[in-house]
């Protein structure tokens, strides 16, 4: 009978001990470095907008937009040769996209992409990477124009990339009944930071 009984307590030990490895086990897979990672926006593939594709050296992007709901999906892929740098970057961006354009503005040997869309709010319209071996950086938007650059400004911005800069043009509105209104052009650089410093105006 005692024989039984030791058994008994050596069994249940057993399978107490199996609880807890199960629940050491659970614990683990819910601290998971996975559950942190958030999902990439889902999209119907087959609603594509906007297909387009831009070198810069050896580097090949190629930028699709998904849907004509705010906010849509831009899917970009990034290439070296054949070969893909990146997992396909999926971000939410306002406003149709309008067009690409791809550079290497600071001469780093990392190019850079910029997205333009028909965003018209103040300080809208432009989403920027840049690209490495294997990663990305986002490029920080310029912001309200500085100075008297800025008098008069109130959005509706377009963008182009000329040479080494990123030229930004926008209507201002006259401040006074002695001023016309007119529009404003003003160019940037990209620093070694990955920050876009404004320069000339015209």
């Amino acid at each position: 009978m005692r024989t039984s009984f030791s058994f008994l307590l050596l069994a249940t030990g057993v399978v107490a001990a199996s609880l807890t490895a199960c629940d050491s086990t659970r614990q683990v897979a819910s601290e998971s470095s996975s559950d942190s990672v958030p999902a990439a926006p889902t999209v119907d593939e087959g609603d594509v907008s906007f297909n387009r594709e831009v070198t810069q050296g050896d580097y090949r992007f190629t930028v699709k937009t998904f849907g004509s709901q705010e906010p849509r999906i831009v899917s970009i892929r990034s290439y070296r040769g054949s070969a893909q740098t990146i997992d396909p970057l999926r971000a939410e961006v306002s406003g149709a996209v309008t067009n690409i354009a791809a550079g290497d503005l600071n001469g780093n040997g990392k190019p850079e992409l910029y997205i333009m869309t028909d965003n018209k709010k103040a300080n809208g319209g432009l989403y920027a990477y840049e690209f490495g071996e294997r990663g990305y950086t986002p490029i920080s938007f310029p912001g309200t124009p500085s100075g008297s650059a800025g008098m008069g400004y109130s959005g509706q911005d377009m963008y182009q990339i000329s040479g080494n800069k990123l030229v930004r043009t926008f209507p201002v509105t006259a401040t006074d009944s002695t001023k016309q209104a007119g529009s404003r052009t003003v160019e940037y650089t990209l620093d070694s930071t990955g920050k876009l410093v404004m320069g000339a105006q015209r």
